[in-house]
């Protein structure tokens, strides 16, 4: 288990989405079968004949909820050291920016080539384009540079 401060806003941010789409739905009597369940955890719908529908959140479920905001889990076969695995898990992430970036701004997103040829070319640049990528991660990883 590893806490991430910065995560945590944007968990707050998508729980607080889920829940008002949660309120719009008891609200609106137009309930999805697949979040029942959630409906429970979350709101109290009580109805009377005067004053019709009341919708009610469960501050206590929504406070138990919030205490794990920013917290993410792990899980390998292979890795034993929770660090190692973390570190890992970042170089993978490094990695997939690198591809995301390769698509955006190196127009690597649609393969305009004349030939197989040219297309098996331009995969192996952007293979070892990663390759470097992840090198120089490690490298300055390991001299300690991102510290500074």
């Amino acid at each position: 288990m590893f806490h991430n401060p910065e995560k945590a806003p944007k968990d707050q941010a998508d729980m607080n989405d889920y829940l008002t789409s949660l309120h719009r739905d008891l609200r609106n009597n137009t309930l999805k079968e697949y979040r029942r369940k959630d409906y429970d955890k979350y709101f109290e719908v009580t109805e009377t004949p005067k004053r019709g529908r009341k919708v009610q959140p469960k501050e206590e479920a929504m406070r138990e909820a919030a205490r794990n905001y920013g917290y993410f889990a792990l899980l390998s076969n292979e890795v034993k050291d929770p660090f190692e695995a973390l570190s890992l898990y970042r170089s993978k992430d490094i990695v997939e920016k690198g591809f995301g970036n390769l698509k955006e701004r190196l127009n690597v997103r649609r393969f305009q080539v004349s030939s197989e040829l040219s297309l098996d070319g331009k995969l192996f640049i952007e293979f070892m384009a990663l390759i470097y990528l992840s090198y120089i991660k490690k490298k300055m990883q390991d001299a300690g540079l991102f510290d500074r």
